[in-house]
């Protein structure tokens, strides 16, 4: 079992914010956009990160988290607390001057982006299209597209960046 603590914010809280899914391996595409639109509307941002290999064991009522991995046989480098330090690192080289949160989650990424979005005034939740080659296909084909599945479960405007092909 590991415990990932709730980060602050970077700046002053905003009053309102758009939330933005992220992940290691994403293209930064995703990030830029949620960014851009987030400084339009004069909004904060959350990157929130959904770890799929992993469950909530607990909740503390501050937000720290003790997980518990899907599979106990992975192979687990950097394990959530310093993947979840390598990509919050990765996202604040791409922001300034803009307040902004990076939330660590784990589960089914839908229903934890959704619970997130009402835990915050979100004006808009910002997701890439869906990773490239076989991977991101059988992906959308087990679980269906985030996307598509935010846009049937939301109230709030969601925005798909796209994103290139593998070339194939």
């Amino acid at each position: 079992m590991s415990t990932v603590r709730a980060r602050p914010w970077v700046g002053s809280a905003p009053a309102e914010v758009v939330l933005v899914a992220v992940h290691p391996d994403q293209d930064t595409r995703v990030l830029h956009t949620a960014r851009d639109l987030a400084a339009r509307v004069g909004a904060g941002l959350v990157c929130a990160w959904v770890d799929p290999s992993r469950r909530v064991s607990h909740r503390e009522p501050d937000g720290t988290l003790d997980l518990s991995p899907i599979d106990p046989d992975a192979d687990d480098e950097l394990g959530p607390v310093g993947a979840a330090d390598e990509l919050a690192d990765r996202i604040a080289a791409h922001l300034s001057d803009q307040p902004w949160r990076f939330v660590y989650l784990a589960g089914d990424v839908v229903p934890e982006l959704v619970a997130l979005s009402e835990a915050y005034a979100v004006v808009l939740v910002v997701v890439g299209s869906r990773r490239p080659g076989l991977a991101g296909w059988m992906n959308e084909a087990i679980g269906g597209s985030v996307a598509g599945r935010l846009a049937h479960t939301q109230s709030i405007p969601v925005v798909v960046v796209p994103l290139p092909g593998d070339g194939r």
